[in-house]
């Protein structure tokens, strides 16, 4: 694992929203590690030189692919790099326009679930604590500031960007033969800043004078603020949360600890309550039947009480006949109105009393059949009722007055025992409706048990949530004190950095050098390549490189295909030998343009197929003996034989045979 530079590891590319596919390109061997050389094969409009756009926008550029087939289809790119030795993901949103801002995550890709998560603004790129000087900062190259104006003591300045990087760093496919290797068609300003770039990777830009005083200067405020900052952070913290970071996280392990098992708790309390439920219907069937009985029992009660009225009424009435007969009795017995003892006429007591003998009174002789009608039918019927007659048929009335009356006061008193039995029924049902509905309002009205203890530990776990919030709280600040400590331990490592460039000024190498070592180096490359009638090859003081004594834009579109890929390879193949700032890493679109099979018809120097295994050829040893640790990553559409086991992902762009392209899904 390289030190300083920057490795790609993998790419990933997130689905939108409803899909669950991901796409992207892994880098690394089956042991985990990233290779030397990377080939990524298949024909064209597959998305390849895709793979390449959106390791740049992961690093900080400012566009992504707007395919209509990545449109649709990625939410997100997810960068995996080791960056100055140490695993970094990067995503970025990749749906819609840029993003301003990035994720980036102190780990591995697959790792990041629970891992802190930084965001870093994107632009602008000059911001000192963006993305892109978080990436420079791994490079070595963070903090570096070029003047717009070289030959002015007092020029303005501007902070070197990643974006300046990609220059040497990436090799699209339009740049290997539009005649601007060194940017002496663009604009004056990228020219400048290219030229700038090369001096500072190689050591030999000059900051010295009021720029570089001016720069430590703005350095060291920038370090005292971030020491002010680090400062107050901490002092919170330690106010806030004294704990500390490993405190709060052993508190925040513990209550998460704890609402689980309040979780677990409350879960076995519902499961009971919800076994209790048959209980519950138990105690209002019950209820349901007592109040029944309480109600029929009541019914009862009632019929017999009303029964009893009737019958007392009854019973007076009896009472009442009773009390007559026997007035009646007692009478004759005293006055005996209705026996004649004595003639009315004389005053003489009768020998018997008068009666009817042979249908004539014996009191006055009156012959009794020869009256009329009915009348005297009654008259003679009644009158031969004697006293005795009517007092024995009285007496019998008594009797059977005194008889009912017996029988119905030994019923109404069988009844009235009767009642009072009723009654207690009547008390004993009402008694057991209270007793149910007392057991049911203790379970529906009043707080239950299980009911009290689901509260009991649902307010344990609230409390749990709040000290598990404080404690996430807390671990968020001292984060910040963590950030805030890295943010200015970079910021004085770029101090120190300047501070070193003013003291090394005398030792700084000799760019006349450097350049010299980039021209042999050039040649050599071309050389190896086997460049058609090679004479003459070098870079100049420009930075502008020259074949067969001729400025490079003279060759031929084969040859300025060569002349670009050995240009560039020049570059990173001394910068890293030499330990420069720079990636250390080479990414390369369509090496075999205008070459072999794909020459121009008038260029027949350049048809040979041997010119691209040669190119292979040369970094394939280049990186087994002194580029051992640089990265080379070659985006080809039919690489030769030689870099088979090198291919990490070959498109086909056929259906039939996957992968189809990088949106694996996106097939015609």
């Amino acid at each position: 694992m390289p030190e300083f530079g920057l490795r790609i590891r993998e790419l990933l590319l997130a689905g939108v929203p409803g899909k669950t596919s991901t796409y992207g390109v892994s880098f690394k061997d089956d042991g985990g590690d990233w290779r030397p050389l990377s080939v990524i094969a298949g024909p064209s409009q597959t998305g390849k030189t895709s793979v390449a756009d959106f390791i740049r926008y992961c690093l900080g550029d400012d566009e992504h692919p707007q395919h209509p087939e990545i449109i649709g289809a990625v939410r997100s790119a997810l960068l995996e790099i080791e960056l100055a030795g140490a695993l970094t993901t990067i995503e970025r949103a990749a749906a819609g326009p840029p993003s301003s801002f990035a994720s980036v995550w102190r780990s591995a890709l697959g790792d990041i679930e629970g891992k802190h998560e930084q965001r870093i603004a994107t632009e602008p790129p000059s911001d000192p604590e963006g993305l892109s000087q978080f990436v420079l900062s791994g490079l070595s190259l963070d903090g570096i500031l070029l003047p717009q104006a070289p030959t002015k003591e007092e020029s303005a300045s501007h902070l070197l960007s990643i974006r300046d990087v990609f220059r040497v760093m990436f090799l699209p496919n339009e740049r290997l033969d539009n005649k601007d290797l060194a940017y002496e068609r663009s604009n004056f300003m990228v020219r400048q800043k290219f030229k700038q770039l090369i001096d500072v990777m190689f050591g030999v830009h000059d900051p010295e004078g009021a720029q570089l005083a001016a720069s430590i200067r703005a350095a060291t405020e920038a370090v005292n603020e971030a020491r002010r900052v680090e400062a107050a952070l901490i002092q919170l913290a330690q106010d806030e949360y004294p704990a500390g970071p490993i405190g709060l996280q052993a508190a925040l392990e513990q209550t998460e600890a704890d609402i689980e098992v309040a979780e677990t708790e409350i879960q076995r309390l519902d499961d009971q309550q919800r076994g209790n439920d048959g209980a519950l219907t138990d105690l209002r069937a019950r209820l349901g039947i007592a109040q029944d009985a309480a109600t029929a029992a009541t019914v009862r009660l009632r019929d017999r009480t009303s029964l009893l009225s009737r019958l007392a009424a009854l019973r007076a009435q009896y009472a009442d006949d009773k009390k007559k007969l026997t007035f009646l009795t007692e009478a004759e017995k005293l006055f005996d109105p209705l026996n004649v003892v004595t003639c009315p006429a004389c005053m003489s007591a009768l020998a018997s009393p008068p009666s009817v003998d042979n249908g004539q009174c014996t009191l006055c002789g009156t012959d009794l059949e020869a009256g009329a009608g009915a009348a005297g039918n009654g008259a003679e019927s009644e009158s031969e009722r004697s006293p005795s007659d009517e007092r024995r048929l009285v007496e019998a009335e008594l009797r059977a007055v005194t008889r009912r009356l017996a029988e119905l006061n030994d019923y109404w008193e069988r009844l009235d025992t009767d009642r009072a039995r009723l009654e207690r029924s009547r008390a004993d049902a009402v008694d057991e409706a209270a007793s149910a509905a007392e057991a049911l309002n203790r379970v529906v009205v009043a707080p239950a048990p299980w009911l009290a203890a689901r509260d009991a530990i649902s307010e344990r776990q609230a409390e749990s949530r709040l000290v598990a919030q404080d404690a996430r709280a807390g671990l968020r600040v001292w984060q910040r004190v963590s950030d805030a400590q890295e943010s200015r331990e970079r910021l004085e490592i770029a101090a120190s950095r300047l501070r070193e460039q003013r003291r090394a000024a005398s030792t700084r190498p000799d760019r006349s050098a450097v350049i010299h070592s980039l021209s042999r180096r050039f040649a050599d490359i071309l050389a190896d390549f086997q460049y058609p009638k090679l004479t003459g090859a070098l870079i100049d003081d420009n930075l502008m490189p020259q074949v067969r004594e001729l400025n490079y834009s003279a060759a031929s579109s084969g040859g300025l295909v060569l002349i670009s890929l050995a240009y560039h390879l020049a570059i990173w193949e001394l910068a890293f030998e030499q330990g420069a700032a720079a990636p250390g890493v080479l990414v390369i679109d369509s090496p075999q343009k205008n070459l072999g099979h794909a020459a121009d018809e008038s260029d027949p120097d350049f048809a040979d197929t041997r010119l691209v295994a040669n190119f292979y050829r040369h970094v394939l040893n280049w990186l087994a003996t002194d580029g051992a640790g640089a990265q080379l990553i070659v985006i080809d559409n039919s690489p030769p034989d030689l870099v088979r086991e090198h291919v990490v992902v070959h498109y086909t762009r056929n259906a039939a045979i996957p992968p189809y392209g990088l949106i694996t899904d996106a097939v015609d």
